[in-house]
């Protein structure tokens, strides 16, 4: 396998996982994050925000590549998707 397709798969196995782990946590993550953004990394909130593009640029500063991290809003309601 090319280096550059097993280190894709890598960094998606982990961003995999730490969907996972935000859904998994997600009633707990309202209590304290609610009307905020948060990034999740092996299994904890890293950072959070209100604003997107704030936590994306500090992501980025402290830690450069941040392709296998998940950053999500957190809401207060439940959000239904209609497709």
């Amino acid at each position: 396998m090319p280096v550059l397709v097993s280190k894709q798969k890598a960094e998606f196995q982990k961003f995999d996982k730490n969907m996972k782990w935000f859904q998994d946590n997600y009633e707990k993550l309202k209590e304290e994050y609610a009307g905020k953004y948060v990034s999740v990394s092996e299994g904890k909130v890293i950072l959070c925000d209100k604003d997107a593009r704030v936590l994306i640029k500090k992501l980025r500063e402290q830690y450069g590549d941040i392709g296998a991290f998940v950053i999500e809003f957190v809401s207060k309601h439940k959000m239904e998707l209609i497709l």
